[in-house]
């Protein structure tokens, strides 16, 4: 079989634990703060968190990652969100310059068997000088302890995985990239808010206290170098939410056969937002064949491919609920759930402002 017939098949079979499996939970996940583990597991069994190991990045596995993710957003925001950090963490593993975590994780990361999420939101927006690094560790024999708040990481639960980045005390600008273990000591997992959306994605508030990091969970000893070989990935792997609210928002309205006559004049169709969301597709292709090269500047051009996600997400929401008008505006329309979770695509990190910020620097 070759590597496009696998990845249709895999694609398939995600298909069908969304149609299956899934859908019967939507509303639940969106209304109940359900997180939907056990979909998670069978989207595992499916494949959908392996395509972008080992060197398959480039040769489509980023793209093949972006589809799956994409044909579970087009039906569900929260569970996309939740493959997205469950791909992010594989992408480090995979990527790890010390082996010990690769050879004992990678597999049951990749293939949903264990579950976990990426805690780098607040390292990004400290390597972008947006805000402080919030986690400071010391050496100790064996490996490091640690002690920080990381306010939301998602796709959690106790004996979850998560990747983040400390910097060393004294030596600010010495940072280290390693797991965490939800709910071994020191690691306690906390839910202090609830949102607008996305309450189903298992969400904590992360406390570290003096907790033990021992050598054989460190990712990388310098965050540094190691961030440019593993950001663009970070970025364009979101793109399968982005492009699933775009492809869901269009087929939503296209469901709505008399609301659609109706809409016929509003500037943004399910035609459009398809026509949009195929180029965007191509655009992450293209990019993905260079995803290993650190440069900043083609960071800067998946930044401008994520910014135009996020733009397009909204759009695409936003038409749907004008199309639907005081249908869309009830409590438990698809219609409104699919606007607040296209706010999120834009708020997440690299959220848009972040991404206007770190463009208004290149350009000075």
């Amino acid at each position: 079989m070759t590597q496009a017939a696998a990845r249709a098949e895999r694609l398939t079979s995600v298909a069908s634990v969304v149609a299956r499996d899934l859908k019967p939970l939507v509303r639940q996940i969106d209304a109940e703060g359900f997180y939907p583990k056990e979909v998670l597991r069978r989207l595992g069994e499916t494949g959908a968190f392996a395509h972008h190991t080992g060197g398959d990045a480039a040769a489509g596995g980023l793209r093949a990652a972006v589809e799956a993710m994409a044909e579970v957003g087009a039906t569900c925001l929260s569970t996309a969100f939740c493959m997205w950090c469950q791909d992010a963490l594989v992408w480090y593993l995979d990527r790890s310059e010390n082996p010990l975590p690769r050879q004992r994780l990678l597999d049951a990361v990749a293939s949903g068997r264990q579950l976990g999420g990426t805690g780098l939101s607040n390292p990004m927006k400290a390597f972008a000088a947006i805000e402080p690094i919030a986690l400071k560790g010391r050496p100790v024999p064996g490996g490091y302890r640690v002690t920080g708040r990381l306010p939301f990481v998602s796709n959690l639960d106790d004996g979850h995985f998560f990747a983040s980045i400390f910097a060393l005390e004294g030596a600010e600008d010495h940072r280290v990239m390693s797991l965490f273990h939800a709910g071994q000591d020191g690691v306690k997992l906390a839910r202090n808010a609830h949102f607008i959306a996305l309450e189903g994605t298992g969400t904590f508030t992360i406390l570290i206290r003096d907790a033990f990091v021992p050598d054989d969970d460190v990712l990388s000893e310098d965050a540094a170098r190691f961030v440019p070989r593993i950001r663009k990935g970070f970025v364009l792997l979101q793109a399968g939410m982005g492009l699933g609210i775009a492809n869901g928002s269009a087929g939503l309205m296209r469901s709505d056969g008399a609301g659609r006559k109706q809409s016929a004049l509003l500037p943004l169709g399910p035609d459009q937002i398809e026509a949009r969301a195929a180029v965007l597709a191509e655009r992450i292709s293209d990019q993905a064949r260079n995803i290993e090269e650190p440069d900043r500047g083609s960071f800067l051009d998946v930044l401008r491919t994520r910014l135009d996600i996020s733009w397009l997400a909204l759009e695409a929401a936003q038409s749907a609920m004008l199309q639907f008008g005081a249908r869309g505006y009830i409590i438990g329309s698809e219609a409104a759930r699919r606007l607040r979770e296209a706010q999120f695509v834009a708020i997440v990190t690299p959220s848009v402002k972040h991404i206007l910020t770190e463009l208004a620097v290149s350009d000075r």
